[in-house]
């Protein structure tokens, strides 16, 4: 699989947070804002300070990229996406996560295909 795409620069990722619209989830907050383009969706992972230490912050990061990578190629394109990690997101069951997030990209139309349960 190749790589995912990722929003690189701190202004597109403002961009979505400031004029994006947002779901909030228990364990992750979801962020989209619609390019209007053709181009793959590009992701951002976020985990702040708030969540403790860095061991914390980074196993949440990675477990939000793990949810991410399962539901990829199911991701229309054309959006900016920012996934932000709650409290909850390092501890809640892997599944609930990846649901959290599969369930907020559906309510903004980003997924593609049959709800299915992985």
């Amino acid at each position: 699989m190749a790589g995912m795409e990722t929003l690189r620069r701190q202004r597109e990722i403002d961009r979505v947070f400031r004029g994006g619209r947002w779901r909030r989830m228990p364990a992750v907050a979801v962020g989209m804002y619609p390019r209007g383009d053709a181009e793959v969706t590009r992701v951002a992972f976020v985990a702040g300070r708030r969540l403790g230490t860095a061991v914390r912050r980074n196993r949440a990061r990675r477990r939000l990229r793990a949810a991410w990578r399962l539901m990829a190629d199911r991701v229309r394109p054309g959006a900016d996406v920012v996934v932000v990690a709650r409290e909850r997101a390092a501890e809640v069951d892997f599944r609930r996560l990846q649901a959290q997030v599969r369930e907020a990209l559906a309510a903004e139309g980003l997924l593609d295909g049959a709800d299915e349960r992985r």
